[in-house]
Formats: structure tokens, C-alpha cells, sequence
């Protein structure tokens, strides 16, 4: 059971990593290709935009996985009435998304609203393409996801490269004016995932032959059951992406708009992180969803252990070599001016806090997909409701005074909280173990990998390229060997 875990979670970590490279060339060319301003522009409608997708989403991806997984047998009748139930959610998102942006100060540009109109088109496939994928996760069959999803990523990059490049160079583009180059950007972004959404639909129906269904009582049955857990998950995206909000209400417009682009970086660099991690507990979900229906303490109680394990290693590991080489990383994938600013606060302090975010939400995963695995992710809203709460009111508090810094620091105390209180409910359904001597051994070896990397660079420094790439692999090798060795194998499944 645990190799079919792996090997699923392997192929999606592979085409995350795979995705993650290409997106750093993105990131690359749409900083040194967008002025500062457009490059805010474009994060505000990124983030604005995904905050509707999940809600049309209703996280009805986890809450397929866990159906399919208890009913093999009615796969068919699921997967068909999901994406009926998203087609519906997405005509009314549409319209919202559109209509408030309308009388949002900072979107009701033409720009920004065809930007969104655009954007709105890319949610209906992002939603089929999630319940497509959720028929192959539950089926362990991720496999040709890894290879659609790079395709897509590529495909996605081309475009903008050829926009950047060939269309629309930036030095012939009088007077800086991006509108056309950057309705094209926003494009490309629809294109990649249309092709996506064909091509897993293409292998999924090699799975199981499906396409629309109405049966508006499984609908009706769907939507409950998923509406919990899709307001706690919704409330977790809010007071994660609220704080652009609060900033381009509350500071000076181009104090708003500085603020934005420079933390804006290291915010698209963890989401792509933050992701790879979700796949590994999708993976985990059918086998999560089967011991808790056979109340099987045992087993359940070594899944979690194994998991948490996993998830505290990668965040460790990730917090430990992108903050070290932050910004090593900044100036190669961006330029100097996310460093040298005038801004009370860079990219690079924001590098800082937002990795220390990456850390809590991996752990917190464990504790999510148990609840929903057990059929109790009613409980997960009662505890966003607070946190929410919490994050605005220390956002609209503080952010004037501290800037963009605080909202990251805001988020990370949230991330705290939301992860010992999931801990405390989660340990009130099962009784389950954690190693916390492998936690103290993992920040031992940080406060020594910090030794080492400052020996590295403060003597052995040769220029950014070398002691980026060299010298991170270098780290990254040895930490990998040490946690092999300390990963013992106490507890299998």
C-alpha cells in the first residue's frame, strides 16, 4: 500500500518540480519583461482571480477522492455529477468575479477587468481538469498527469516567451504601453490549461468512460457534504490572500503597489512549493479514507507518523536552503531592484517569514486530511472562522505602520495557530503519535547547516551562479544523506 503511496506521490512531486522549473523561467521573464507596476497588476489579478476559483471549487477534489475511494464501484456516477456541479458553481463565479471587480478601486481598470474576464475562462477548465484528476488520484494512476501538467507549463511559457520576445519586445512598445502584450500574457495562461484539461481527459477515459451527468440529488448530496470543508479551506485562502487587499486599500497607491511587487516574488515561488506537498497527502487520502472506515487505529497511527516525518523533513529542508540562498535566487530569477529598494522592507525580508509559513502548512496538512478522511471537515470551519477573524484584524492593525513584512508575519502566526488547533482536534478522534526527536534532531542540523553555508560563502565564494547552484546541490546532498540515516524505520505500513 505504502509503495503504490509513493510511487503516486513521486510521479506528482516530479511533475511539480518539473512545473516549478518552468515557472521560475516564467517568473524570470515576466519580471524583466513587465515593469514593476504591470507586474503588481498581474499578481493582483492572479490572486484575485484564484480566490473565486476555490470557490467555485467547493475543495470538492478531496471530497471526490474520498467518495470514489468508498464507492469504487459508483466512480462513473461521481466523476460525472462533480463536473456538473462545477459547471454550474463556475456560471455564477463568472458573473461575481466580474461584477465585483467592477467596483473594486484597484481592478476597474480595462485593463484589469478583461484581464479577469479572461482569467474567469481559465476556472472552467481548471475545475473539470480537478475533477478529472481526482478519478486518476484515486485510482493511484497520477502518472500521465506528471508529463500533461509539464506539457501545459511549457506550452504556457512558449507563449509568453514568444509575447516577450517576438510580439511585443519590450524596447519597441511605445511608451510603455503593455495593454495588448498583456491581455496576450493573460491568454496564454487559458491556452496552457485547456491543454492540460485535454490531455488528462484524453488518458482518464481509458480509466473509466465519463462526461456530464444531472442527477440533482447526488448534486444536492455533493454540495453538502463539501460545503464545511470548502468555507474553512475558502476562509484558509482568505486570510492567506487578504493581505494584498488590506495593502492596496491602506497604504499610498504606489507605496501599495511597491509593497505588492516585492513580496509578491517570494509569494509565487512558495504557492508552487506548497503544492508538491498537497500531492503527497491526495495520495495518502484513499488509504487514510479506508483505515478510518475500518477504524484501524494501528495502521492509522503509523501513516501519520510516517507522514509527519516526511512533511517536517521537506519543510526543514526548504525553509534551511532557500533562506540561506534567498538572495542568491531573487537575483537570478528577477533583477536587483526586488533587493536594492527604497522600500523600508525587500523581496529578501519577506524570503524570511515566508518560508517559515511553508513549514506549519506542511504540517498541517497531516492533521487536514485526517479530518476529511474521517469525515469530520466540519470542524475544520469553526477553527478558520477564528484564524480568519484574527489575520484581518491584525492586518488592518498593524499593516500601516509595518507594511507588507507584517502581513507575512500575520499569516505565519495564523499558519501557527491554524496547525496546533487542527493537531488538538485531530488528536481527539485518534490517538496518534509524533516524533519530536526527530523535530530536535532536524533544527539541530539547521543551526549546523547554517554554519556551514556561512563558512562556504564568507571563504570559498566564487559568484552567484557558482555558489548558487554548487553550493545549494552541495547542502541540499548532505541533508538529504543525513535525514536517510535518521529516517529509521521503526514503524512501516
Amino acid at each position: 500500500m505504502f509503495k503504490k503511496i509513493v510511487s503516486n506521490t513521486v510521479a506528482q512531486i516530479f511533475s511539480k518540480v518539473g512545473s516549478a522549473i518552468v515557472a521560475i523561467f516564467l517568473i524570470s521573464i515576466l519580471t524583466n519583461y513587465l515593469s514593476v507596476e504591470m507586474y503588481w497588476l498581474y499578481s493582483k489579478i492572479y490572486n484575485y482571480i484564484w480566490i473565486f476559483v476555490f470557490l467555485a471549487d467547493l475543495w470538492l477534489y478531496a471530497i471526490t477522492i474520498r467518495e470514489i475511494s468508498n464507492n469504487k464501484d459508483q466512480s462513473v456516477k461521481i466523476v460525472w455529477n462533480v463536473m456538473s456541479l462545477r459547471l454550474i458553481l463556475w456560471f455564477f463565479i463568472l458573473f461575481l468575479a466580474t461584477f465585483i471587480a467592477f467596483f473594486l478601486p484597484w481592478y476597474n481598470s480595462d485593463i484589469a477587468i478583461t484581464s479577469i474576464i479572461i482569467a474567469s475562462v481559465f476556472t472552467i477548465f481548471q475545475l473539470l481538469n480537478s475533477s478529472i484528476l481526482a478519478l486518476m488520484q484515486a485510482n493511484m494512476k497520477m502518472e500521465f498527469s506528471a508529463i500533461s501538467l509539464i506539457l501545459a507549463k511549457i506550452v504556457n511559457l512558449w507563449l509568453i516567451a514568444s509575447v516577450a520576445y517576438f510580439l511585443y519586445p519590450k524596447e519597441f512598445i511605445e511608451n510603455s504601453d503593455f495593454f495588448t502584450p498583456f491581455l496576450y500574457i493573460m491568454s496564454a495562461w487559458v491556452v496552457s490549461v485547456i491543454f492540460n484539461t485535454l490531455l488528462n481527459y484524453w488518458y482518464a477515459r481509458k480509466i473509466v468512460k465519463f462526461w456530464f451527468n444531472w442527477d440533482f440529488k447526488y448534486i444536492k448530496y455533493l454540495f453538502k457534504i463539501s460545503l464545511p470543508y470548502w468555507l474553512a479551506l475558502f476562509l484558509s485562502v482568505v486570510y492567506f490572500k487578504v493581505d494584498i487587499i488590506i495593502l492596496s486599500l491602506m497604504e499610498w497607491p504606489k507605496l501599495g503597489d511597491l509593497s505588492i511587487a516585492l513580496y509578491s516574488l517570494p509569494m509565487k515561488i512558495v504557492e508552487v512549493l506548497m503544492v508538491v506537498w498537497w500531492f503527497y497527502m491526495t495520495s495518502l487520502l484513499p488509504s487514510l479514507t479506508k483505515w478510518f472506515k475500518e477504524k484501524d487505529e494501528k495502521i492509522l497511527d503509523n501513516l501519520i507518523w510516517i507522514s509527519f516525518k516526511i512533511l517536517f523533513s521537506a519543510g526543514i529542508l526548504i525553509f534551511s536552503l532557500w533562506v540561506l540562498f534567498r538572495e542568491y535566487m531573487i537575483r537570478i530569477i528577477a533583477n536587483n531592484d526586488y533587493i536594492n529598494t527604497t522600500h523600508m522592507f525587500n523581496s529578501s525580508d519577506a524570503f524570511l517569514v515566508v518560508f517559515a509559513v511553508v513549514v506549519f502548512n506542511f504540517l498541517s496538512l497531516v492533521f487536514i486530511y485526517s479530518l476529511v478522511a474521517s469525515e469530520n471537515q466540519s470542524r475544520l470551519l469553526k477553527i478558520n472562522i477564528v484564524v480568519t477573524i484574527f489575520n484581518i484584524i491584525w492586518n488592518i492593525l498593524l499593516i500601516p505602520k509595518y507594511s507588507f513584512i507584517w502581513a507575512w508575519i500575520t499569516t505565519l502566526l495564523s499558519q501557527m495557530l491554524l496547525t496546533f488547533l487542527w493537531y488538538y482536534y485531530t488528536r481527539k478522534l485518534i490517538k496518534f503519535h509524533l516524533p519530536f526527536a526527530f523535530v530536535i534532531k532536524n533544527l539541530i542540523i539547521w543551526g549546523l547547516f547554517y554554519i556551514l553555508w556561512y563558512i562556504l560563502i564568507t571563504y570559498f565564494s566564487v559568484g552567484l551562479y557558482f555558489d548558487f547552484f554548487v553550493y545549494w546541490w552541495i547542502l541540499f546532498w548532505i541533508y538529504a544523506k543525513i535525514l536517510y540515516a535518521w529516517f529509521d524505520k521503526e514503524k512501516t505500513v
